[in-house]
């Protein structure tokens, strides 16, 4: 389908996604999301990644990462695709130098994906090629900047590269984790998944619930809504090591997150993630939209 096209009905239907769209429930068939790729077809999309930190209830911490990203279908088979995803054009609001400096020596880092014919992810070949292009965009800022950074600046960056190479690759995952299922309005699919948590390298059980918000046959515009459930626990248990009180802080994690597709092309128009870790009064967030965009 042409990016002109979609772009159109993007900005037609992003204004009713979770709510307009949910006048045709009624009346609507099951919906599949499902790929319909053409090989060398591309999009392209805009991308930003927000992490804050709340202290008592004020802001301590806000970063921003904004990039560009095309899509190119470079291999249509009977049985997988091959997909590229190019990043490149990285900025960075932070109050810390150092990390605004790497977000300006990462050059066009790309990334394969093969998928099944409907569209499910299955693996990334290229993973390593990807690291190392992440590791070589760190040595680079660090060989030109001015002076020398601190070493916990060095350790920040360090981090914040791990921090990088998990939202990208995340991702991909969340614009693919709707593909190869049918939705039917108000019913609520549940699909048990291992979720990564911050500060820890435990990965916990979760169940994702997702639900068709709604579709409109007339621009073949679906929303899909999805809340992940934490196995609570589990995810005290992981977090354990970060306290030494004697009486355990008690944590919650929320996430929540929406998928809008044009579902004759099998292409996203528009997503976001949001996952809040709480413990008390105090939070660390992430928030990340994917937006299609006209090239």
């Amino acid at each position: 389908m042409p990016v002109s096209v979609i772009f159109r009905i993007l900005a037609g239907c992003l204004c009713f996604a979770f709510s307009g769209l949910s006048v045709h429930a009624k009346d609507s068939p099951t919906v599949l999301f499902k790929a319909a790729w053409l090989k060398n077809e591309a999009q392209s999309y805009t991308l930003e990644h927000k992490t804050y930190r709340m202290q008592q209830g004020d802001t301590s911490e806000l970063e921003t990462i904004t990039l560009s990203a095309d899509v190119t279908v470079r291999d249509s088979t009977y049985d997988r695709y091959v997909l590229v995803w190019s990043f490149y054009d990285f900025s960075m609001q932070s109050s810390h130098y150092p990390s605004v400096w790497l977000m300006q020596h990462i050059k066009d880092l790309k990334i394969s994906c093969r998928t099944t014919t409907a569209g499910v992810l299955k693996e990334f070949p290229d993973l390593d090629d990807f690291r190392k292009g992440l590791d070589r965009s760190v040595e680079s800022a660090f060989a030109s900047y001015q002076g020398l950074p601190s070493e916990a600046s060095r350790t920040r960056v360090y981090r914040l590269r791990e921090e990088l190479e998990s939202f990208l690759l995340m991702t991909i995952h969340h614009v693919h984790q709707a593909y190869g299922l049918g939705y039917t309005p108000g019913e609520i699919v549940e699909v048990p998944e291992k979720m990564n948590i911050p500060f820890s390298e435990t990965a916990i059980d979760a169940v994702v619930r997702k639900k068709l918000d709604g579709y409109d046959p007339e621009s073949g515009v679906a929303g899909l809504v999805m809340a992940t459930v934490l196995d609570t626990a589990q995810l005290n248990k992981a977090m354990r090591p970060l306290s030494s009180a004697l009486i355990q802080p008690v944590y919650k994690q929320e996430n929540t997150s929406a998928l809008v597709m044009h579902i004759p092309s099998g292409w996203p128009l528009y997503g976001f993630d949001k996952r809040e870790l709480t413990q008390d009064r105090n939070l660390y967030g992430e928030f990340f939209e994917i937006t299609h965009r006209q090239k």
